[in-house]
């Protein structure tokens, strides 16, 4: 069973989205989702030894990335899927490094959230089309990455940016699942990082 927890200050989008969440199938199979809470930003909080949502659904209202901090202290395991209407990539890069591992637009991309999930919780990233395009456009303009990373190491970088989880990186490149791992460490020491939302902005600016 995964579980599910959503921040958003609009009722409607709340309930819209949970209607999605308990009701979507893939290829005909219902995904097992269950709802935790659903929360106006001013109401989030924790007790303790309350369940732990596996993912996140957060929207980030008036460019306030902020929110993303507390989300991230409250709640330091769960995967965090910003589903917003923003598409400014300052905005994106900082929600990607303040913890976040997906990006959706609520416009574009509502009914893709079980895929998303999904993908997410498999060490993937899911980034709507049009803000993953400004990513990748940005991605390794600066010839340093090339100087500091290897031809191998730039690839599953890359890898990471457009939305791969580790497994279909070794297959990509037709490397193991540890070797991925690996070099995905030796990206992290290289940059002096930590997560894969580091990744992703630090590679994006």
């Amino acid at each position: 069973m995964i579980k599910v927890g959503i921040i958003d200050n609009n009722a409607h989008t709340r309930e819209a989205i949970k209607r999605i969440l308990v009701t979507h199938t893939l290829g005909g199979t219902a995904i097992p989702i269950t709802i935790l809470f659903d929360l106006e930003y001013c109401n989030l909080t924790r007790e303790e030894k309350s369940p732990v949502p596996d993912v996140l659904l957060l929207d980030i209202e008036h460019q306030d990335t902020l929110i993303m901090e507390k989300v991230k202290k409250l709640f330091p395991m769960s995967e965090v899927i910003i589903l917003t209407n923003l598409t400014d990539v300052k905005i994106v890069r900082k929600c990607f490094r303040n913890g976040a591992v997906s990006y959706l637009l609520k416009d574009t991309c509502m009914q893709d959230l079980v895929h998303a999930i999904l993908i997410t919780l498999n060490q993937g990233s899911f980034i709507s089309p049009i803000i993953n395009r400004a990513l990748i456009n940005q991605a390794f303009s600066s010839k340093k990455y090339e100087d500091l990373l290897t031809a191998r190491e730039l690839q599953v970088a890359n890898g990471i940016v457009e939305g791969l989880s580790y497994k279909l990186i070794a297959e990509e490149y037709k490397i193991s699942l540890d070797t991925v791992r690996i070099y995905i460490k030796r990206v992290y020491r290289k940059l002096n990082i930590n997560s894969k939302g580091e990744l992703i902005a630090q590679l994006s600016m």
